[in-house]
């Protein structure tokens, strides 16, 4: 859930992948869920995040997204999805997105899509979404945190 609420508005955010997510993550959710499994989920990853701040679907609510930072107009956020076809819930599924969100600019970046089987051994799933923040995109983890 948002500590801090967005203001509720039917226009949607654009979506995309940092390319960072690309090169490290995506290929590799890709060969683990093939064809149109990961096609339908993709897309409805996307929805979702477009439609974040909606009327109708008050996604910021729910127990599937935490803020992690937050500071002004922008948010550093996990976002908890599973796979189209599998059975578990969103939040057991193990299937996580972090996720950048400029409210100025109306744009969400995708800035680590994985699995919790990708985590280094003897690391928590906090610790190493912090540690991979500060290393890769250390500009947002700045706005997002300083005071």
């Amino acid at each position: 859930m948002f500590s801090h609420l967005l203001f509720k508005d039917d226009i949607p955010f654009g979506v995309e992948y940092a390319d960072f997510a690309k090169r490290h993550y995506l290929k590799q959710i890709q060969k683990d869920y093939p064809g149109k499994q990961w096609e339908i989920t993709e897309e409805a990853v996307f929805e979702d995040l477009s439609r974040i701040s909606y009327t109708d679907q008050d996604l910021q609510q729910t127990q599937q997204v935490d803020e992690l930072w937050h500071n002004g107009d922008y948010w550093i956020f996990k976002y908890d999805f599973r796979v189209a076809g599998r059975k578990e819930s969103k939040k057991d599924s193990g299937n996580r997105c972090i996720i950048y969100l400029d409210i100025s600019k109306r744009t969400i970046e995708i800035l680590m899509i994985f699995h919790h089987k990708y985590l280094p051994k003897n690391t928590k799933e906090s610790q190493y979404i912090e540690l991979t923040i500060k290393e890769h995109f250390p500009e947002y983890y700045k706005k997002c945190t300083e005071q």
